[in-house]
């Protein structure tokens, strides 16, 4: 009797100890890969029509790294960007994608030298980068927080980034309240090998 009490203790440990370790891994391995090149589908995103045509996006995920290469087209030239983002929380710097300001002048080449610092974790079955974006208004140096999520459907075939605005409140007894923006939803299409 000692014996097969001895025994099912055993076996229970056994079941016990390596659960944690089958769900550690459930964990890691429920993490998408979201490697691919990736056009934008104007139909299912909010996003206003560009005046020329959508470049794809290519990515590569290994995670922890992501790198994200876009390529846009201005003033007839085609110009890159290389993004690179830690999905461990260890934070990056890459080039301004986007940037608030009150001149007239859009021209993104007057941006080249602006980064942004930021920091990405997973979310679930999401990748969630946090940003910081300031800027210099009517004197006022104004916050807002950047999230962007983006999530790979269950087929694997599209990517969907949204990215909210949050304003951060002006501690500086400043009288801004900016206008409720709706979140910005891209969807991607995966383009075949």
């Amino acid at each position: 009797m000692k014996a097969l009490v001895s025994l099912f203790c055993f076996i229970l440990i056994c079941v016990v100890g390596t659960a944690p370790a089958q769900q550690k891994q459930k964990t890691v391995k429920s993490k998408p890969d979201l490697t691919g090149t990736w056009l934008l589908d104007p139909s299912r995103s909010n996003v206003g029509s560009s005046r020329t045509p959508d470049r794809p996006l290519k990515i590569t995920h290994h995670d922890p790294e992501l790198k994200i290469t876009c390529r846009v087209e201005y003033n007839g030239q085609v110009t890159g960007q290389d993004l690179i983002y830690y999905s461990d929380g260890r934070g990056e710097t890459n080039p301004t994608t986007m940037f608030l300001s009150t001149s007239t002048d859009m021209n993104p080449q007057g941006h080249d030298k602006d980064v942004t610092k930021s920091k990405t974790t997973w979310s679930g079955n999401k990748l969630v980068t946090r940003s910081t974006l300031r800027s210099l208004i009517a004197g006022r140096v104004l916050e807002f927080d950047i999230i962007d999520e983006w999530k790979l459907s269950q087929d694997s075939k599209t990517l969907r980034q949204t990215s909210r605005t949050v304003f951060r409140q002006d501690t500086s007894g400043g009288v801004f309240v900016p206008a409720n923006r709706p979140d910005t939803k891209r969807v991607y299409n995966r383009v075949p090998d």
